[in-house]
């Protein structure tokens, strides 16, 4: 019988991320140990656009990687990459097969390159979109976290998407550090906020034809 750690909230909550007014949802296998967790892979989300505004599958895919490359302490690993290294390693190019055997290629090899794997899963069929981030064990597949939100701020659209991503990114680290040593956990806030003042960086305009790295040392 699955036991789980269950964190709902209905009422309004401020996130870092600026969702308000969600709804989340926070599920923890039984067993499973996410203190362990150091690269987590992106796996084929299962999205179907119907919307124009909304990303293709394909910029989907990318942008739910770049969002935690910036901001998870965890390492990512974009499905571009494992793509990559499954056809480098066996010759096999997993974007030229269909959906159900690209899925079990993957899932054959992603513990030679990932300690789990991530499968965002988007239901859209409703006027407001409701997303879930499912958590893998690489070397069984066996499903260890899953986080699931739903906002009235978002929307349909990719801006809104990399929130929801953001936000789930945000409590998987959370979630993952409870039970680490104090100074595993220091180690883990101080790779996060590394990314962070990374992002502000790139987000920074200049204007002194200056790069931005001599601008900081300066600083």
């Amino acid at each position: 019988m699955k036991k789980f750690l269950v964190a709902l909230m209905m009422s309004a909550i401020i996130l870092t991320s600026s969702i308000a007014l969600a709804a989340y949802e926070e599920n923890i296998e039984e067993d499973a140990d996410l203190t362990t967790i150091k690269t987590v892979a992106i796996a084929m989300p299962n999205f179907y656009r119907i919307d124009e505004k909304e990303p293709t599958l394909e910029e989907f895919t990318k942008s739910i990687y770049a969002v935690g490359r910036d901001t998870s302490a965890h390492d990512i690993i974009s499905y571009e990459e494992i793509a990559g290294n499954i056809r480098r390693d066996t010759g096999v190019d997993i974007y030229s097969l269909d959906a159900v055997e690209a899925e079990k290629i993957f899932n054959m090899n992603i513990a030679k390159y990932a300690d789990t794997y991530m499968i965002a899963t988007v239901a859209n069929n409703s006027g407001k979109p409701w997303l879930f981030f499912y958590v893998y064990n690489a070397a069984d597949s066996k499903l260890l976290y899953t986080y699931s939100i739903q906002s009235n701020s978002i929307g349909k659209n990719s801006k809104d998407y990399n929130k929801a991503a953001e936000s789930f990114y945000r409590q998987f680290d959370e979630t993952s550090s409870k039970n680490l040593a104090k100074e595993d956990r220091k180690n883990m806030e101080a790779k996060r906020e590394a990314k962070a003042q990374k992002r502000k960086i790139k987000k920074m305009t200049y204007k002194t034809g200056h790069s931005k790295a001599d601008l900081v040392k300066k600083k």
